[in-house]
């Protein structure tokens, strides 16, 4: 296994609920990194100083507070790229087919969980993943790390750590904006356009039946109207990607 892939094999375990393995993987980390990337090490030496000492029941208490009762730390990428907007649906398509396509294992996660993500991104070749990172991750990671630096709370150097990884190893849109108080997505083609930056693997999809292999989002009465045209048996597929609960998405204000 390379240094990428256990690195963000490790990554994804501790943006995962907790279990008794994330002391190791923050050490998994910190011996990868601390050579290659010593700001994200000391990051992570930091973090895993934090968890040691904690019961996994205080843990998760953390956990769950910091990501998810919390929109801004949402651990779904595509909220942050799209929020309540139509348009995640295809992103989650999108996603799920890449998981598919490389025979990557299914949680009750949706597919744009950043576990799930990271997973994806270990299994592509070095364009596809630069593509990746660089027109839907970065942008998702970098509102989380805005958010988190605002306040004291031992998962920002878990995020602010990932963050630096993700920059050395695919680097970043040579228009990346810097200004991350602004929507993500309001920034010129060809980057920060998820949809278009990212190809849509499962061309032959009607556009119908993509839209409604999705998640259960909030919608427009333009959209109602759409969808009460449809067939009952597409209008039945809407339970395809049902959501966990208490993992809907995020409502804004």
């Amino acid at each position: 296994m390379s240094h990428r892939t256990q690195a963000l094999s490790a990554f994804a375990k501790l943006l995962s609920y907790p279990t008794e393995t994330y002391v190791e993987a923050a050490e998994v980390l910190y011996v990868i990194l601390q050579d290659a990337l010593p700001e994200a090490a000391e990051s992570m030496s930091r973090f895993g100083a934090f968890v040691e000492p904690l019961e996994l029941t205080a843990l998760e208490e953390i956990y769950a507070s910091t990501f998810d009762v919390n929109p801004a730390c949402a651990l779904e990428v595509g909220w942050h790229l799209f929020g309540e907007e139509y348009a995640r649906g295809l992103f989650l398509v999108r996603l799920r087919n890449e998981m598919r396509e490389r025979d990557l294992e299914e949680s009750t996660e949706l597919p744009d969980h950043l576990a799930h993500v990271l997973a994806i991104i270990a299994a592509m070749n070095q364009d596809e993943a630069e593509r990746f990172v660089q027109a839907c991750v970065h942008p998702a990671v970098d509102k989380m790390q805005q958010a988190l630096e605002r306040v004291e709370n031992p998962f920002r150097d878990v995020i602010r750590c990932l963050s630096l990884v993700l920059e050395d190893e695919f680097g970043r849109a040579a228009d990346s904006d810097d200004d991350l108080s602004e929507p993500v997505v309001r920034s010129a083609a060809p980057h920060g356009d998820p949809l278009r930056d990212f190809p849509m693997p499962c061309v032959s999809c009607e556009p119908d039946e993509t839209v409604e292999l999705q998640m259960d989002l909030p919608r427009t009465p333009e959209m109602e109207s759409q969808r009460a045209d449809k067939t009952d048996s597409i209008a039945e597929a809407d339970d395809v990607l049902p959501v966990k609960s208490g993992n809907e998405t995020p409502q804004k204000d």
